[in-house]
């Protein structure tokens, strides 16, 4: 019997016009057919919206007035394709090509089983095409709280079933509308790095819903260029975000093994950094984003991000 149910894809653009039109092309390339594909555009300067507007004039195109980042203009995105008769939606990075099956065999696996609230592609590097970028994940509540399955790792069949997974990656899954609307999008006080899909699935899951991997869904990343892996910043915001997290969803036990490990691993990575010649930078904005987390400290941020970003998260969970 033919699969009837209605999906929406959403799509989130910033400035990445060449890989953004390859990515509509390959969902509208897709053998199960889609019933919108929503691109919601973080005010672009580099003519994305108008080459969306010419080469996909059926896709229905969300212009922000501004960047309201990864997670404001992903929510924006949802709650539209939320208001839309689907039963599902599918959530795709711009800079992910799947294979023509994939979506086909996320809403396979949901299908199956009712109780599923999430379904998660198997991701690989199309730089590598046979190297894992994720394959779900796990929460151990170790330094940096999760780690992802298979990271870097070569495909040798290591991950060769459908299972359940304590988190998915956000680049390409696939959500249950109704799961959706009952916990609601992604918590948007997570800024810059990290863990607001691993909220979400911890949520979907407290709700008695099932988050699943399947390593039949396949989908290819293009890397990219983004900020320094050890700069201030981005260790500053990745760890701030995993005290959020914590604080959020960690029992006593977890705290006491994080918190272990985070403090631990302070002076471990400032020789380490300091060694490679990396300076003490990251070192010190992991150690800041800890204190400034736990404390719930917003300064730090607003210097990285400006002073209006209380309002941006205000207008990005409205």
């Amino acid at each position: 019997m033919e699969n009837t149910s209605k999906v929406s894809v959403v799509m989130l653009n910033w400035n990445r016009k060449e890989v953004l039109m390859e990515s509509i092309q390959a969902v509208l390339d897709l053998d199960y057919p889609v019933y919108e594909v929503i691109v919601v555009d973080n005010a672009s300067t580099d003519g994305s919206q108008q080459a969306v507007k010419e080469s996909f004039p059926n896709v229905t195109l969300v212009e922000n007035d501004k960047n309201y980042g990864a997670i404001g203009g992903k929510n924006i995105g949802l709650r539209k394709a939320i208001q839309s008769p689907v039963d599902y939606i599918y959530m795709v990075d711009n800079d992910i090509v799947g294979a023509k099956d994939s979506l086909s065999k996320l809403i396979e696996v949901a299908e199956a089983d009712e109780n599923v609230g999430m379904v998660g592609a198997m991701m690989y590097d199309m730089s590598k095409p046979d190297i894992i970028l994720s394959a779900g994940g796990t929460i151990d509540y170790t330094e940096n709280v999760s780690r992802g399955r298979g990271d870097a790792q070569k495909d040798v069949g290591q991950f060769d079933n459908v299972e359940q997974v304590d988190y998915l990656w956000g680049g390409a899954l696939l959500a249950r509308k109704s799961v959706l609307e009952k916990v609601g999008l992604f918590d948007p006080g997570y800024i810059g790095y990290w863990f607001e899909d691993t909220d979400l699935s911890v949520r979907v899951t407290k709700a008695g819903y099932k988050i699943l991997f399947s390593p039949f869904a396949k989908v290819w990343h293009k890397p990219h260029a983004t900020i320094e892996q050890f700069s201030y910043r981005k260790k500053y915001l990745a760890t701030r975000n995993a005290v959020r997290f914590m604080k959020k969803h960690a029992p006593v036990h977890g705290w006491i093994k994080y918190l272990f490990f985070a403090i631990a691993g302070l002076p471990y990575a400032l020789v380490r950094d300091l060694l490679k010649g990396r300076g003490p930078k990251g070192a010190w904005g992991k150690a800041k984003g800890l204190f400034d987390g736990i404390l719930e400290r917003d300064k730090a941020v607003e210097k990285i991000l400006g002073s209006n970003f209380k309002k941006d998260v205000a207008v990005q969970n409205s």
